[in-house]
């Protein structure tokens, strides 16, 4: 009478438990999700199948398709294991499929709301205000947040319904942060506390307004001299003929490009002596040394500029502008300049400038009006005025301040 190899029948349980555990755990993952996606149960003798074949496949690397292993009891006991272990795995992930609420699911998770918690942070307008958590980052492809725009991100809060599910309040807080902003792109990811992690990327817009028309921008790197800022002439030394055109940007290396001129808190160029809180100035020019300069050039000539990697510049003498002798002309006569908002209840809302008769009555003039979708530079007596119109306006202190009353 033959005995029974009690030695080799452990081993095989042994070899099919550790090759029966990859197939089990997709003979469960296919018995759960089929059953609660699809209310479906796949087959037994399917799953079996597919257990097998992958047993063949993480057994294969234990021996077990090994002949003389295969035949043994050794292996006749795994193989079994690994197929009832694979049947037992998919019938309790087809259980658990039926037992699980299908509610859960992933538009129902982005309709959630805030957390109950936070009620205290409700204000008595059924308002809360959504904070930044973690860094402002950067989103990719796109250039790097100054960061001066990245710290007042950071340092920002908006309020916003707190019934609102999460992925409104997520929409709205990037559509706020783009118009208040003029980002690029922004996205928000706010969790059920209110506290919101942002991403954004900076308008690319700037350069291109400052790019005349018909011109291209092109960058060369060269050797900056001290003191060079956006707006000066200046001729670089090509192999093939020198080109001239105006600075639309330039960047010493090592040093963070700072040449934008002095702006309120809105983002508006301020001209000299406005009679308004002073702003946070920037420095109008670059340090000196290597760097990359972009200058606004005609087709032809940058194409020539871009096959050039290195080229000396010239700086043309600026002189005297004659924005500049404007402004000091009206400041001799004790004139300043102020921006002044149009309010909605203000009685200037429908009225043009001449008929209005702004000059006449309140001793100001209106130089530029800027709007959410264009400005207009010395507008005309025809020219409408709308709620929420900026107009910068130039007259005596007195009379500035009487027209900023009537504007409000």
């Amino acid at each position: 009478m033959t005995s029974i190899p009690v030695s080799e029948i452990l081993v095989g349980v042994y070899l099919g438990l550790l090759a029966g555990i990859f197939p089990a755990f997709i003979a469960f993952s296919i018995g759960f999700g089929f059953k609660y996606f699809t209310n479906v149960t796949v087959p037994g003798l399917g799953v079996v199948v597919l257990g097998a074949g992958l047993a063949g496949i993480s057994g294969g690397l234990m021996g077990l398709m090994d002949p003389a292993l295969a035949e043994s009891w050794t292996g006749i006991v795994a193989v079994l294991v690994v197929l009832m272990a694979c049947l037992w795995a998919h019938s309790q992930g087809d259980k658990l499929g039926t037992a699980t609420p299908r509610k859960l699911t992933l538009k129902s998770l982005r309709e959630s709301k805030l957390s109950t918690d936070l009620a205290e942070r409700v204000d008595s307008y059924g308002q809360i205000r959504i904070r930044p958590v973690g860094d402002v980052h950067d989103i990719e492809g796109y250039p790097l947040l100054p960061d001066d725009l990245r710290e007042e991100i950071y340092t920002g809060s908006w309020r916003f319904p707190a019934d609102l599910p999460l992925a409104e309040l997520e929409a709205r807080l990037e559509e706020r942060l783009i118009t208040d902003y003029e980002l690029a792109d922004v996205s928000v990811t706010i969790d059920r506390k209110g506290r919101a992690q942002i991403a954004a990327a900076p308008s690319a817009a700037g350069l291109s307004r400052r790019v005349p028309a018909g011109k291209r921008a092109v960058s060369i790197r060269t050797l900056l001299p001290t003191g060079i800022a956006r707006g000066d002439i200046v001729t670089i030394e090509l192999p093939d003929g020198d080109v001239t055109g105006p600075v639309v940007g330039a960047h010493t290396v090592g040093v963070e490009e700072s040449n934008e001129p002095a702006e309120d808190e809105e983002g508006d160029e301020i001209p000299a002596d406005v009679d308004a809180p002073a702003p946070t100035l920037k420095a109008p020019t670059t340090t000196g040394g290597e760097g990359r300069v972009t200058v606004a050039l005609p087709f032809d000539e940058a194409r020539r500029v871009i096959a050039t990697e290195f080229a000396k510049i010239t700086v043309h003498s600026r002189g005297k502008q004659r924005e500049y002798e404007a402004i000091g002309v009206l400041k001799q006569d004790g004139n300043r300049f102020r921006k002044v908002t149009v309010g909605e209840g203000s009685s200037l809302v429908g009225d043009t400038i001449g008929a209005a008769r702004i000059r006449d009555n309140y001793g100001v003039a209106v130089l530029a009006i800027r709007r959410l979708s264009e400005r207009i530079v010395a507008p005309r007596g025809v020219t409408e005025l709308n709620a929420g119109d900026s107009l910068i306006v130039v007259g005596k202190r007195a009379q500035l301040e009487a027209f900023e009353e009537v504007a409000a």
